[in-house]
C-alpha cells in the first residue's frame, strides 16, 4: 500500500515538473527568423544601439540596510498573533542536490519547530489538542462507510468459514488415517501371533509323545486366552430380565396353568366353613321404599318443633 502511494506521488511530481518546463519554454522569447544575429565585434560605433547591447544585472545584498528596514516595518505583537517559529541554529545541508539528505533536513527542522511551538502554547495556556467530544465532518457519507464496513465484515466471515471448513477436512483426513493405521497394527499383530503359533507347532511336530503334545496344545490355548481381553462376568440377572420374568413368567407351557390338579384338589388347608354360612351368591341390599305423604309431613313437623 505504501509503495503504491509513493508511486502515485512520484507521478504527480513528474507531471508538475513537466508542466513547469513547458511554461518556462513558452515564456522564453525566440529570435525571429527574419532577424540575423550579428557579433558585436562586427558592428561599428554608429551602428551600435543601446537596446541590443546586453547589460549585466547588478546584484546588491546590503544586509545592514535590510536589517534596519526590517526593524522599521516590524510590528511589536505577541507571538500568538503570528505563531512564527525560527530556529536559533541554521539548517546545514552538505549536498543540496541530494534529495534524501535535503528532505531529512527539512523534516528535522519541522520537528524541532513543532516542539518549540508546543512549549510556547503550553506556557501561554493556549489549547492546541482536539477536544474529546469533537467530531469532524467526514468526506465520505455514513451510508458509504456502513457499506464498506459491511463488506469488510462479510469478507472476514467468509475467510473464517473457509478456514473452519479446511480444518474440518484436515481433521477428517487425520481421523481416517489414524483409524487405518490402527487396523493395520491389529492385523499385523494378529498375523505375527499366528506365525508364532505355527512355528512352535512345527518345532514340536517331531515329538511322538502324545501327552506332551496335548500339554503343548493346552498351553497354547491358555496363552491365547490370556491375550484376549477379559470380559466382566455379570452377577445375577439384569434389571430388564427381572422385569420380563415378572411380567411374562419363566417360559414353558402356559396353557391350563390355572387348572386344578390332584394335589390341589386334595388340599383343603385354606377351607373356611364360616364363609359358607352366609349362603351362595351376592347379598342384596334392602330396597329403600319412599314414605307416604302423611308420614313425610309428620316427620317435617317434628323436625320443626
Amino acid at each position: 500500500m505504501k509503495s503504491k502511494i509513493a508511486e502515485i506521488e512520484k507521478d504527480i511530481v513528474t507531471e508538475d515538473a513537466t508542466a513547469t518546463k513547458l511554461s518556462v519554454a513558452s515564456n522564453t522569447p525566440t529570435p525571429d527568423a527574419d532577424q540575423e544575429e550579428l557579433p558585436l565585434d562586427d558592428l561599428t560605433g554608429s551602428e551600435m544601439d543601446e537596446d541590443i547591447i546586453p547589460k549585466q544585472k547588478l546584484i546588491i545584498n546590503n544586509k545592514t540596510a535590510l536589517k534596519e528596514l526590517y526593524k522599521e516595518i516590524k510590528l511589536d505583537v505577541p507571538w500568538i498573533e503570528t505563531q512564527a517559529v525560527t530556529l536559533e541554529e541554521p539548517t546545514q545541508i552538505k549536498d543540496v542536490n541530494n534529495d534524501m539528505e535535503r528532505e531529512l533536513a527539512f523534516y528535522k527542522q519541522a520537528l524541532q519547530s513543532t516542539a518549540t511551538a508546543r512549549s510556547l502554547c503550553q506556557s501561554l495556556s493556549v489549547p492546541f489538542s482536539r477536544p474529546s467530544d469533537y467530531f469532524a465532518e467526514m468526506v465520505k457519507s455514513d451510508e458509504l462507510m456502513s457499506r464498506v464496513r459491511q463488506r469488510l465484515l462479510d469478507e472476514d466471515a467468509q475467510i473464517k468459514a473457509s478456514e473452519q471448513a479446511r480444518k474440518q477436512r484436515e481433521s477428517k483426513k487425520f481421523g481416517k488415517k489414524v483409524q487405518f493405521e490402527k487396523l493395520q497394527e491389529r492385523q499385523k499383530k494378529k498375523s505375527e501371533e499366528l506365525e508364532k503359533i505355527k512355528t512352535m507347532k512345527k518345532k514340536r511336530k517331531g515329538i511322538e509323545d502324545t501327552a506332551i503334545d496335548d500339554d503343548f496344545e493346552i498351553a497354547l490355548e491358555e496363552a491365547a486366552r490370556e491375550d484376549r481381553p477379559v470380559k466382566r462376568q455379570k452377577i445375577g440377572k439384569s434389571t430388564k430380565r427381572s422385569r420380563k420374568d415378572a411380567k411374562f413368567g419363566f417360559g414353558g407351557k402356559k396353557k391350563y396353568a390355572k387348572s386344578n390338579t390332584a394335589q390341589s384338589t386334595a388340599d383343603i388347608s385354606d377351607f373356611n366353613p364360616r364363609a359358607m354360612k352366609g349362603g351362595w351368591g351376592v347379598k342384596k341390599k334392602p330396597k329403600n321404599y319412599r314414605l307416604g305423604k302423611t308420614r313425610r309431613q309428620a316427620m317435617k313437623s317434628r323436625k320443626r318443633g
